[in-house]
């Protein structure tokens, strides 16, 4: 009898010692707040347990199609963002010393109640990856939407870790090599080798930017601007 009680004693005592997120749930959610939203929280799904939202409760792209150890968050639009990027980036300064890996993004509206979700979108990160970055365009002003964050393994081994979550304003990026123009009033410019690789010898290109809005002015920052000696020539013609 007294080694019985004993094993009781211990097993309960381990259980309780485990101690899961307290947006284990959609039901205890980390709010986030107003757009644009880049806390300098680290947040965590070590520990999470599945959730279970009824309706549509696997999300569509979800390698292993389940969530064994998804948190969930919120944010709400305004009326001046509503096309946004959600971006992901595991850290190994977090409280458990380990960044997620593997992670994976869904995206809903709703309510936090059984069947009362709706999946907008989500996005798997490649194997082996720590971070992942997701752009949604043309949300609802004024609106609260839920983030479903998870981790994928193919073993019994869990990939969840610690990791910095922002919602930014989307920046549509251009690669002058693909587009001579564009309409948008803002954004990132590219030349052709884009955001990591060189342009190619012998370029010559002409980019046009001409927003919808004629009355506003522009504004150009240059960012990075690297040219072989004897061609570092940048015209900016600007013609009201």
């Amino acid at each position: 009898m007294r080694s019985l009680f004993y094993g009781i004693f211990f097993t309960f005592f381990g259980t309780l010692a485990i101690a899961q997120p307290i947006n284990d749930d959609c039901g205890g959610l980390i709010n986030l707040g107003i757009l644009p939203a880049c806390p300098p929280t680290i947040f965590t799904n070590v520990d999470a347990t599945a959730s279970d939202i009824g309706f549509g409760n696997n999300p569509s792209c979800f390698n292993g199609g389940n969530t064994q150890r998804d948190v969930w968050f919120a944010f709400t639009t305004v009326d001046t963002i509503i096309d946004i990027t959600i971006t992901l980036i595991g850290v190994p300064t977090g409280p458990n010393g380990d960044p997620i890996q593997n992670p994976q993004i869904a995206i809903y509206r709703g309510d936090c109640a059984v069947d009362g979700l709706a999946e907008l979108a989500c996005i798997s990160a490649p194997n082996g990856s720590t971070q992942i970055e997701l752009d949604i365009l043309g949300l609802t002003p004024n609106e609260q939407y839920f983030i479903r964050v998870n981790d994928y393994s193919a073993s019994a081994s869990p990939n969840s870790g610690d990791f910095t979550l922002c919602v930014d304003e989307y920046v549509p990026a251009v690669n002058i090599g693909d587009e001579p123009s564009t309409t948008a009033c803002f954004g990132t410019l590219y030349d052709s080798g884009g955001p990591d690789g060189d342009y190619g010898p012998g370029e010559n290109h002409t980019f046009t930017i001409c927003p919808n809005d004629i009355h506003q002015c522009i504004e150009i920052t240059v960012l990075d601007y690297q040219m072989e000696p004897g061609f570092e020539d940048l015209n900016l013609l600007c013609r009201r």
